[in-house]
């Protein structure tokens, strides 16, 4: 081979050993890159179930097991164990394992919160809801409220101020937020409460002791109702908030049976009343307008709409039969008719025909 030809050789191989030098070393580099971007978004995933969790932990007294949060945030166990760890000894946020439930200490206080648009809305729907819902004013209400609009975009935050500002405007009953708050520390710390209880058809309270598992408003009829274990009764009844006239813990602890969901309980009522056998609902509609508003609304989740041949609207419900349902039907007049069940549709009819002779008196 000549000397020409040997030194191209020479420096083609060379080229090409060089070429492979720079080649693995880009690979390198962007395998280097590609794990820092991967290491970077399983941090920055880490630190959000780690927010997730506190906050989670914090609004839960009850606390949360291993498994349950393993689920909620789909990771293995070993995973929300190091989470616990780095929470406590990294983040020195109390957590601490209570019987195989892990919780935080009620002192401590939560971590800054920041919402998405579609969050802050919804907060400043509920201010309105509660606005609309109470007709009173409740510092409490206003105070919690208060601080959320610190999180809130300007334009929400200053609505929901004079949202809150208008709620002082409103009457204060002292008695009923005595009443709810000690109702509410009964429920959460599973004390029994004695209470004064004024039934409906009652001329005078009666004295009851109650376990309370769930507190639940009701917006048609501006009120707030404890589902409880009534030892008078020997069962769980539903108690409204503003018919306790009286109403003290005592030292005697209760447990709720882990069974008991209050989705369930209310799952077959048309509102607050949970009485009766569930039953089969046939509603029909001929109004357009109505028709649309029945589409535009969830009602009730067992609720099908059918839209009939003759251009009327069937709805279809499976529901206990109660007042509040009757009050709901009347209350469209005539543009709604009940089909079934039997029982129903005269109980409607009745009350109908009391109406038309009220208004045919002289």
């Amino acid at each position: 081979m000549s000397k020409n030809n040997q030194l191209f050789a020479s420096f083609t191989i060379g080229s090409r050993n060089h070429l492979d030098i720079l080649l693995h070393d880009g690979a390198i580099m962007r395998a280097r890159l590609a794990l820092g971007v991967l290491v970077m978004n399983d941090r920055l995933m880490k630190t959000e179930r780690l927010i997730r969790i506190w906050l989670l932990l914090a609004s839960n007294p009850a606390g949360y097991t291993i498994k349950e949060l393993a689920k909620r945030f789909g990771v293995n166990i070993r995973t929300i164990y190091r989470d616990m760890v780095a929470l406590g000894e990294d983040l020195r946020v109390p957590v601490y394992n209570d019987r195989k439930r892990w919780k935080i200490s009620e002192s401590h206080i939560l971590p800054p919160i920041r919402f998405t648009l579609p969050e802050a809305l919804n907060i400043f729907l509920a201010a309105r809801l509660m606005l609309n819902y109470s007709h009173r004013y409740d510092p409490n209400v206003d105070a919690t409220f208060t601080k959320l609009s610190a999180a809130l975009p300007p334009a929400l935050s200053e609505q929901v101020r004079k949202t809150m500002d208008w709620m002082q405007k409103l009457p204060k009953d002292e008695k009923h937020m005595r009443t709810l708050a000690t109702v509410a520390e009964a429920w959460v710390s599973q004390r029994r409460s004695k209470i004064a209880y004024r039934s409906l058809p009652a001329e005078k309270a009666a004295e009851r002791i109650i376990e309370p598992y769930y507190i639940e408003p009701a917006a048609p009829g501006h009120a707030s109702y404890v589902v409880a274990y009534c030892h008078l009764k020997k069962g769980i009844r539903t108690f409204k908030i503003e018919r306790i006239e009286s109403a003290e813990l005592t030292s005697e602890p209760y447990t709720i049976p882990p069974d008991f969901d209050a989705n369930e309980f209310f799952g077959s009522s048309w509102g607050i009343v949970v009485e009766g056998e569930v039953k089969t609902v046939r509603l029909r509609i001929v109004d357009l307008e109505i028709m649309r508003i029945m589409e535009e609304t969830v009602w009730h989740p067992s609720q099908v709409l059918e839209r009939q041949p003759d251009g009327s609207m069937i709805m279809t419900l499976s529901v206990t039969d109660t007042y509040e349902l009757v009050s709901w039907i009347l209350g469209w007049g005539e543009k709604v008719e009940v089909l079934e069940p039997k029982e129903l549709r005269e109980k409607v009819m009745e009350t109908a025909n009391k109406m038309v002779k009220i208004y045919h008196k002289k």
